[in-house]
């Protein structure tokens, strides 16, 4: 890491310790492209709401949807879900930044996430969608973190790794132990709660025992989604679901973020799939574990 990128990440630390002690974490909701057929986009779900995360594959200042919140000033702050970055890779850290630079004209995100998995096949649009995991192990880890502390410094706002939610995980590093080398190595996080509780669900981990061991220090944003259950080979398991209110276990984890996360300033509803009411059955239960 070098000198002027510690200077980088230590101001952006302290901003963000900040940020959290003077107001609290805020809450905020995830926002997809805007597809008018969805028919569910209703002002009284983001008047709730503190902030928009946008995950969406056009510029956030062409999208219909966020030009209506903004323009009516129903929200007043953005922050972004990167969709074509893919934090594993041996990026160009000048040639990504620009990219991601053009693609945020005219807004101005607090912050940027993107889980450390693959994203795309053979190219950088929706047609090229093809997730797969990341292999976890201390080689990516430098490379993951590598580029988060370099397009945090270049784009000069924060760019946070996330815990993506995967069925299977290659590597001798868990998840969470993923995570710890992370912080280790000078990144931040976004903690993704429910992909944390589906992955220790799925493996048959103890939920308490591996969260004591993340760490917390790095952590500036959180995500918290549904879970729905399914039956496959005799095994229950969860999986990620964006149309459904967190689970109380969901809950009992954001409660544990909150009081462990020193420098949480954001705490992320993602449910751009969902009906209203159920966002705002969502942000209910939400504020409640928040309180």
């Amino acid at each position: 890491m070098t000198e002027a990128t510690d200077e980088v990440t230590a101001e952006a630390a302290a901003e963000a310790r900040a940020e959290a002690t003077a107001e609290g974490p805020r809450i905020g909701i995830s926002v997809s492209d805007h597809v008018p057929a969805l028919g569910h986009l209703d002002d009284a779900v983001y008047r709730r709401v503190d902030y928009v995360e946008y995950g969406g594959h056009h510029p956030p200042a062409n999208d219909p949807g966020i030009r209506h919140l903004f323009d009516e000033g129903i929200v007043g702050t953005l922050t972004r879900h990167l969709v074509s970055v893919e934090l594993p890779d041996a990026l160009d850290l000048d040639d990504e930044a620009g990219l991601i630079a053009e693609n945020h004209a005219g807004a101005e995100p607090r912050y940027m996430v993107t889980d450390f998995g693959f994203w795309r096949l053979g190219g950088r649009g929706e047609r090229n969608l093809w997730f797969r995991p990341a292999l976890l192990d201390h080689e990516v880890a430098d490379r993951v973190a590598r580029n988060v502390r370099g397009l945090s410094a270049r784009l000069g706002a924060p760019v946070h790794a996330e815990n993506p939610f995967s069925l299977t995980h290659a590597g001798e590093l868990s998840p969470r132990a993923f995570m710890q080398e992370l912080a280790e190595r000078g990144a931040t996080l976004c903690f993704d709660i429910g992909h944390f509780y589906a992955w220790c669900v799925n493996e048959g981990l103890d939920v308490g025992r591996e969260l004591d061991q993340v760490p917390f220090e790095a952590v500036r944003v959180a995500h918290i989604a549904g879970l729905s259950e399914v039956r496959y080979g005799g095994r229950r398991l969860l999986l990620d679901n964006h149309n459904v209110p967190p689970l109380r276990g969901c809950l009992d984890v954001l409660r544990t973020v909150k009081e462990r996360s020193p420098s949480l300033g954001w705490v992320t509803y993602e449910a751009e799939l969902a009906p209203a009411q159920v966002q705002h059955r969502g942000l209910d239960a939400i504020e409640r574990a928040m309180a």
